[in-house]
Parts: structure tokens; C-alpha cells; sequence
């Protein structure tokens, strides 16, 4: 650490000597802090619903309900941010949209209904989706592929303190005092990263392409939509993250309800998930740029099998270990393929990276959003509506993963990547 910044590996250090313009990127570890801070949001008030339910008087499933609005908003913000990131720059639409979920979080303490909670959350949403694209964006501004994926896996090993502590942090305020304490914390940390990003966060958006007319919103969807390469990632990045989504929806239901875990206890045991996805993403950081980020893709695919069969193998046993163990390797999984399955994203059009970026994350957003609500108002007195819907999500995965693979087993398909490196791609 010098001068405040996140040193990183030697071999990004040199890379960024030889690039001036690796030099616009800001303090790596604030790139970190708001990365991290989206799932804390994002998961970490999930062990409040039992005390929220009761202290508001309303329904588990309304309950719910908090983190089906915030996906909402976050999936109509994050293609509505990444386009306009495009044209105005990252640094304006970041600390905008921190401001917007510190308002959000104020409101969300202040409640008094439900209702007023689901405002408050869906300003929330709205404002946290920054936190899952644009950091990621701006590390593609900086890096080529093969090394984004790397320095996003190395990012995103460092950022998983929010989602390990996280669901623990917010169990044991909610135990030992208000979940509405959780909401003023969150508050707090929003407008502090919003001052840090104004004095520290520097615009990383190609100057080389000031003052030219950029494709708006509908443009860039278009462009997009059009490209099978694209879809293909989108489909297997959708595939293996709604499994997550479908875990969060499902298992403070299954867990909390039918196998009678605390809050503080729930919390404890998601840290095993976390791990996983920890170790997953160290290793991507690690080896992404040296075999390529395609062999990455296929090789951190197998934790991701194991993993959805040892789900199916343990359905019958009521202990916490028969989800958070399988749902472990999942996110190793995920940890492993996510910084390169971006990285890809990012690259089918390096020219609308931030579109590209904001648009995948609306679409994960999405399907995370349909699986939750179907298992809000599933309360079965069994595990198997849970099991149902990450299979689904994994059929989805298994489809995209053999679109990509026939796409980039196409003669073609060096000439449609831009900076392709053909040494680190299948053959």
C-alpha cells in the first residue's frame, strides 16, 4: 500500500507502468468498498424478516418483498446507469447514485409500515446497482480482457468481507437490537463512499472519444441483442447466478422456518457460501490472465455440476449443511467464471462496455426477480419448490454454455472478439 492505493499483483503493477492510461484508475480498494457494499445491501438485511414481520404486522411473503423491490430497481437502473455512464462518464452517475441510496436507506430506518419499507428499498435498489456494474466497468476502461478478469477476480476476492459478514452483521443487530439500526449503518456507509468517490474516483471513460456522439440507450440494446456472443454469455451468466438468487429467495424460508434456525445463526452459516465464492474468485484473479478467459469459463464449470447434483443427493436431510454445502461449490463456481464471463461481456463491444455491463446485470437482475417471487409465495412445508427453481436456473446455464462453446469454436470467432488473445482460447 502506497499513497492510500491497493498495491496489486507484479504482474499488473508492471502491466500498468507500460499504459498510461491504467494510471486514470483510482484506489483499487475503493472500487472494492462499493463493490462490496452491494450485496451487504443486498443480502445482509435478510435476517431481519422474521423480527420486520412481526414489528410491522404484516406477512412473510410481504416481507419478502424487500428484496424482490430492490431487485427491481436495480435491474431498471443498471441498463438505465450503464448507458448513461457511457455518455456522461462514471464518476458523475457513481456519486449520484450513492446519494440516491443513502436517501433510500433513510427512508427504509424511518418506516412505519411495510409499505414505507418497499419504498425505501426500491430507492435503495435504484441507487445500490452501481455497485454491481460500473466498478466492474471501470476496471474494462483500464485493462484488455484476459487482465480485467484477472484484476476483477483479484477486486472481488478482496470485496467478499460484505457478503461474509454481512447476513452475521444484520442477524446480530436485529437480535440484539432493531433492524432499523441495520438501515441507518447502511445510510452512513452510502454517503461516505459518495464523498470518498468525489474526491478520489477518477474518470476512466476513453477521452480519445470526447465530443463524439455515442449510442443512446435503445442503440446499444439493439447492438447487443444482436450479437449471439453476447447472448450466449448472458444466458450462462443468468443461468449460474439465478441458482444464487434462488438461494437467497428460498433458504431463510427453508432454513429459518421449517429447520428452525435464528437469525444470528443463518447469518453464520451463509458465511460458508461466501467462502466459496471467495476462494472462487482468488483463483480466477490468479490464473485468468495467464490460460485465458475462456478456459477459465470451462473449467470452473465443474465445481458448478457437482455442486447442483450434491443439492439433489441431500434433499432429504434437514440439517444446514444439505444447502449451504452444495450451494458452497456453486459459489465457487460462480467465483471462478463471473470476473471472466463479465470480462467477455464487456468485450463483445468495447466501445458501449458500460451498456454492455449495465444490461447483463439488468437481466440477471431479472431472473433473480421472477425466481424470488415465485418462492415467496411458495411455502411448502418441504425443500422441493426450492430444488425445482435452481434446477431451472441451471438448465439455463447448461443451454448458454453450449451456445458460447459452438460460438467460439467458429473459425470466425477470433475476428469478433477485440483484443483477443488466440494463445489463451480453445482450440
Amino acid at each position: 500500500m502506497e499513497n492510500g492505493s491497493c498495491q496489486l499483483p507484479i504482474s499488473t503493477m508492471q502491466s500498468s507502468t507500460k499504459d498510461p492510461k491504467q494510471q486514470q484508475l483510482a484506489s483499487l480498494w475503493l472500487l472494492v468498498a462499493i463493490s462490496a457494499f452491494g450485496p451487504v445491501v443486498l443480502n445482509g438485511v435478510l435476517p431481519a424478516n422474521t423480527a420486520i414481520m412481526q414489528e410491522l404486522q404484516t406477512s412473510y411473503g410481504l416481507v419478502q418483498l424487500v428484496l424482490t423491490v430492490f431487485m427491481v430497481a436495480s435491474m431498471i437502473a443498471q441498463v438505465l446507469l450503464g448507458s448513461l455512464s457511457d455518455v456522461l462518464g462514471r464518476k458523475p452517475v457513481m456519486i449520484f447514485s450513492l446519494l440516491v441510496f443513502t436517501v433510500g436507506s433513510i427512508v427504509c430506518a424511518a418506516a412505519s409500515s411495510i409499505e414505507v419499507l418497499l419504498i425505501g428499498r426500491f430507492v435503495q435498489g435504484f441507487g445500490a446497482a452501481v455497485c454491481t456494474f460500473l466498478p466492474r466497468t471501470i476496471i474494462r476502461d483500464v485493462y484488455p480482457r484476459d487482465k480485467s478478469a484477472s484484476v476483477i477476480g483479484y477486486m472481488t476476492t478482496a470485496m467478499m468481507a460484505g457478503p461474509l459478514l454481512g447476513p452475521a452483521i444484520g442477524g446480530w443487530v436485529t437480535d440484539s437490537s432493531s433492524w432499523r439500526f441495520m438501515y441507518v449503518g447502511l445510510s452512513v456507509v452510502g454517503l461516505l463512499l459518495s464523498v470518498l468517490c468525489f474526491f478520489f474516483q477518477r474518470e476512466t471513460l476513453n477521452s480519445q472519444t470526447e465530443g463524439t456522439v455515442r449510442p443512446g440507450l435503445t442503440e446499444s440494446c439493439k447492438r447487443l441483442f444482436a450479437s449471439r456472443l453476447f447472448m450466449a454469455l448472458v444466458l450462462l451468466t443468468c443461468g449460474s447466478v439465478g441458482i444464487y438468487y434462488a438461494f437467497i429467495g428460498g433458504s431463510p424460508y427453508v432454513l429459518m422456518q421449517l429447520y428452525g434456525l435464528s437469525a444470528s445463526a443463518y447469518g453464520i452459516w451463509f458465511a460458508v457460501v461466501a467462502i466459496g465464492y471467495l476462494t472462487g474468485n482468488f483463483l480466477a484473479g490468479r490464473y485468468s490472465s495467464q490460460i485465458g478467459v475462456n478456459r477459465m469459463i470451462v473449467v470452473g464449470s465443474i465445481p458448478g455440476v457437482l455442486g447442483f447434483v450434491l443439492f439433489w443427493l441431500l434433499s432429504s436431510w434437514q440439517h444446514p449443511l444439505a444447502l449451504f454445502l452444495p450451494m458452497q461449490l456453486i459459489a465457487l463456481w460462480n467465483g471462478i467464471t463471473l470476473p471472466n464471463l463479465m470480462s467477455a461481456v464487456m468485450s463483445v463491444m468495447p466501445d458501449i462496455a458500460g451498456a454492455a455491463s449495465g444490461l447483463a446485470g439488468t437481466l440477471m437482475t431479472g431472473i433473480g426477480i421472477v425466481f424470488t417471487l415465485i418462492l415467496s409465495f411458495i411455502t411448502a412445508q418441504t425443500v422441493l419448490p426450492l430444488l425445482l427453481v435452481i434446477s431451472f436456473s441451471a438448465g439455463m446455464a447448461l443451454l448458454g454454455f453450449l451456445m458460447w462453446l459452438s460460438i467460439v469454436r467458429e473459425p470466425a470467432y477470433s475476428t469478433q472478439v477485440p483484443g483477443l488473445d488466440d494463445d489463451n482460447e480453445l482450440d
